[in-house]
């Protein structure tokens, strides 16, 4: 029996014994798990997490952004379809200055890399324009703006890809991955917890689950205010709902996790799999909670000025594309708790191929309702 921290002790002589003897199994059952403060486990001294694919996956797609951003300003140097594609495969050593061995593109839902790409040349297209944008006309949507010459690029329809992007592989990539790959029932049963990786000081099981974590994008100690500035991608967005609305949000994920990490270890699946039902329940309830959020802000109503409130719309589009990627059927632990019917009917109301200065209010409220309506009553505010 592997025990993954000094600090989760079995608390009978059997299990004692048990990991003495280096045993493949626990048979007495442990009600007290010693789940540590922070994401950190070790055996023999060693530590044995390690998610650093993920961590790159994460540097590539903060850097494929930051990329895309550079052409929110009238007149910028056009952001380059080939550059996009390179950036997304990792071709070409496209990240100047930083090298990485992953890539964002093999690990993305594989159905869908199309998609993407479509939304890179609609992105290369807007940057063609040297004109602000308006209905029918891509650009820089200014409307509003302090700056006349700074904005969001949109396309025709005044959607900011970057945005559906940016969202659209959190979800394609990280979310999938997460949710459909290391969270799965092939890779979270009972085998794989024996033996140590050669040449590692983890199990495959606890690699896999370090792996979903590692795309979760929070910093170890998650929720530290000291390091809550590192938390990116959806970390960074459960944080921004762990508010009035989602109060206690971050430490149930954070606990979620470091509870199943430290089941794994004691090898108690039933404990296992409560805290990933958590994990994929609170992970979907961020993205549709983000995506009312944007919704809310892009009404006529919320008195945001025009450029802002395209681009909320712009995210919202993006979250509730990213709750495709967990399947009803597919290899998930655990089946998505929500209804996606309800979210392609709020997409097909406020989506990738709507006109958003078309878009009033009560449209915007009805998106909002299927939202809602696709998760059990109350979860979604």
């Amino acid at each position: 029996m592997f025990i993954n921290n000094p600090r989760i002790p079995f608390r009978t002589a059997v299990a004692i014994v048990s990991l003495a003897l280096f045993s493949s199994c626990n048979t007495d059952k442990d009600d007290d798990l010693d789940v540590p403060s922070s994401y950190e486990f070790a055996r023999d001294g060693a530590s044995t997490v390690d998610f650093s694919g993920q961590t790159e996956r994460l540097d590539m797609l903060a850097l494929l952004s930051t990329y895309m951003k550079t052409a929110n300003t009238v007149g910028v140097a056009s952001v380059d379809e080939q550059t996009l594609n390179a950036m997304f495969g990792n071709v070409g050593d496209p990240f100047v200055g930083q090298t990485f061995s992953k890539d964002l593109k093999s690990k993305c839902f594989s159905a869908d890399t199309a998609i993407f790409k479509s939304w890179f040349a609609q992105l290369a297209d807007a940057c063609q324009s040297s004109q602000t944008a308006a209905s029918g006309v891509a650009g820089v949507l200014v409307e509003g703006s302090t700056d006349p010459n700074s904005g969001y690029r949109v396309n025709a329809n005044g959607i900011e890809p970057t945005q559906i992007i940016e969202k659209g592989l959190m979800g394609a990539v990280f979310f999938y991955q997460a949710m459909e790959v290391y969270l799965s029932a092939d890779r979270m049963g009972t085998s794989g917890n024996t033996d140590l990786v050669q040449g590692r000081s983890y199990t495959e099981m606890e690699h896999y689950f370090d792996e979903a974590f590692g795309y979760f994008g929070a910093p170890i100690d998650f929720p530290n205010p000291v390091t809550l500035d590192d938390a990116r991608f959806w970390a960074k967005y459960c944080n921004t709902r762990n508010g009035e609305l989602y109060g206690g949000i971050n430490d149930e994920v954070s606990t979620a996790f470091r509870t199943a990490r430290a089941a794994i270890a004691a090898q108690d699946y039933e404990e296992r799999d409560a805290a990933i039902q958590t994990i994929v329940e609170k992970w979907a309830i961020v993205s549709a909670a983000s995506a009312v959020d944007y919704l809310n802000r892009s009404k006529a109503s919320s008195g945001n000025a025009v450029y802002k409130r395209h681009h909320s719309m712009s995210e919202a589009i993006g979250f509730m594309m990213a709750l495709k990627y967990h399947f009803n059927g597919g290899n998930s632990k655990f089946p998505p708790h929500y209804n996606y019917a309800q979210i392609e009917q709020a997409l097909d109301i406020v989506g990738p191929n709507t006109n958003l200065y078309n878009l009033t209010d009560q449209q915007l409220e009805n998106a909002i309702g299927h939202i809602k309506n696709a998760f059990p009553q109350n979860e979604i505010k």
